[in-house]
């Protein structure tokens, strides 16, 4: 049974991973004297899938694989190319890097193959407000691109994120010219399911609720996955998927700083906004957006760099912000939606009244969450895609409300029952409610009687959020029909809004207690 906490968010030398399926075919590439760029956001895990190279060119037959984890801290042609000597392995002085890999071969078998491993690229892409006319980075691997050229049994790799542009569009690369281009993927559910394996060593396996909200709130980012487990591993069982929200809301108040790196990697302004608008259009949009308007973004974005849409795409993928759905980057509308994930979540709240503050803020977690919908569903028994548990979305509100200044209670006592969401908003005494269902599962059609029953004395506003992935004609008619029969309901003009409607209901009895009913229709794609 293992004990120790094998989770460690913060290293790059970890004791549970993920197989990267691209490892086998680049392992490959760069044993037979190819170049390649890895891009990749803060958090997402090049420096793993590094290691997992590295072991694995170890494997093959005649292959030194060798990982320089960044630059030196004087960033100049003759510390980069110290640094190479000792990694090498051979003395330090040469003139260029030709001289230090020729020293290298001469002390190998015949047909000996090396591989380099470059970590941490962006740092080597460091310019100032004037690009200077040799910068150190660009010598540097341009004088190692020269060398491979004349050495086929030469392979470079480096990883790296925004400063992989950096290199392209204002520094010049021959490296980058002739490299292939690797982006990397963030972790689906099969791969967090992996990665809880020690779990189930341990006696203790998740449950698929907690696994598809830990994939709902980190977005599939390495980094944000090992620090849920790292923080689960050490709370009592049994867990459940608020206890994801509970770390998380954690993780928020204390590792600020780590979400804002995750947003420089892959847009800064000295760069380029060009991520940063896209990124934008993206989260206000409904999964279809005007080809035009994206270019746009791009081309407006002030900085040194000018991505263009497919470059902005890549990146906003590699960093696990999006999902793009259309086949090709030309198409006309583009495809693309925000992943469900913390990152995604609003993080501003309006000052209103007590009420309309709950239904704004709720309107707009629901709103991104329809938006993020291909997050929330998984394969059936009959492999169908069905909705996860009610138990997930109420850990993603949980953690959405957190950052919208809500304050929220676990399994909030509230007069006949436990509920599924209670909130106090920025320090006031008076509390909400809320409680989640999905049509057609369990007691669905109850769902008014249970908030009722639920409504205390410091209850002031309450909320029923219904969900379906079925394509149901006239909704609101038939939800009227089969869960409110019998009270004076009115509906409320969403405008452009994606949920299908807003209901207000005044069932509780009391004075100024009327609640909001949001159907929310979530798409299967």
């Amino acid at each position: 049974m293992t004990k120790e906490n094998p989770y460690r968010w913060r290293s790059n030398v970890v004791q549970v991973q993920v197989p990267r399926p691209q490892v086998e075919g680049m392992a490959e590439s760069l044993a037979a004297g190819e170049s390649i760029v890895l891009l990749g956001g803060r958090g997402m895990g090049k420096s793993v899938l590094l290691g997992q190279l590295q072991a694995r060119l170890a494997e093959i037959a005649g292959v030194v694989a060798l990982t320089i984890p960044g630059p030196p801290p004087e960033l100049t042609v003759r510390s980069c190319l110290d640094r190479l000597a000792h990694a090498l392995g051979v003395p330090a002085g040469a003139d260029d890097s030709r001289q230090l890999l020729d020293a290298f071969f001469a002390e190998q078998p015949s047909g000996t193959r090396l591989v380099i491993l470059f970590d941490e690229f962006d740092n080597y892409a460091e310019v100032g407000p004037q690009p200077s006319n040799r910068p150190a980075g660009r010598a540097f691997f341009n004088d190692l691109e020269t060398s491979r050229r004349s050495l086929p049994e030469l392979g470079l790799m480096a990883a790296g994120s925004i400063g992989v542009y950096v290199f392209r569009d204002v520094l010049g690369s021959s490296f980058l010219s002739r490299a292939d281009s690797v982006r990397l993927s963030p972790f689906e559910l099969a791969d967090i399911r992996d990665l809880s394996q020690p779990f189930s060593e341990r006696g203790t396996p998740l449950s698929e609720s907690v696994l598809s909200a830990i994939q709902a709130t980190t977005g599939g980012v390495a980094a944000l996955v090992a620090y849920g487990f790292q923080a689960l591993w050490e709370r009592h069982e049994p867990l459940d998927a608020y206890d994801v929200a509970e770390v998380f809301q954690e993780f928020f108040h204390t590792n600020r700083g780590y979400l804002n790196d995750i947003r420089h990697s892959m847009s800064h302004p000295r760069l380029s906004e060009a991520p940063q608008r896209v990124w934008t259009l993206i989260k206000q949009a409904h999964g279809r957006i005007p080809r035009s308007d994206l270019v746009a973004a791009c081309q407006e974005s002030e900085g040194i760099l000018r991505l263009d849409l497919a470059d902005v795409l890549d990146i906003l993928q590699a960093s696990g912000l999006v999902r793009v759905e259309s086949r090709f980057y030309t198409a006309d509308p583009v495809i693309a939606y925000p992943r469900a994930s913390l990152l995604n979540l609003p993080e501003t709240s309006a000052s209103v009244d007590f009420r309309h503050q709950l239904r704004d803020d709720l309107r707009r977690l629901l709103e991104m969450l329809h938006r993020s919908a291909a997050d929330f569903f998984r394969p059936g028994r009959d492999q169908r895609k069905q909705l996860v548990p009610e138990s997930v979305f109420a850990a993603s509100l949980v953690l959405g409300f957190e950052l919208l200044d809500w304050r929220s209670e676990r399994e909030a006592q509230s007069a006949a029952g436990r509920t599924d969401i209670k909130l106090w908003h920025n320090g006031s005494p008076e509390s909400a409610i809320v409680e989640i269902k999905i049509w057609g599962r369990n007691d669905y059609k109850d769902a008014q009687q249970q908030l009722e029953s639920y409504w205390a004395h410091d209850v002031k506003a309450g909320a029923v959020v219904m969900l379906t992935d079925a394509d149901l004609s006239d909704w609101p008619t038939v939800y009227r029909r089969e869960c409110l029969a019998g009270l004076d309901v009115d509906n409320v003009d969403l405008g452009d809004s994606p949920l299908r409607a807003l209901l207000s209901s005044g069932g509780t009895g009391r004075e100024d207690s009327n609640v909001d009913h949001f159907l929310v229709q979530l798409p299967v794609r």
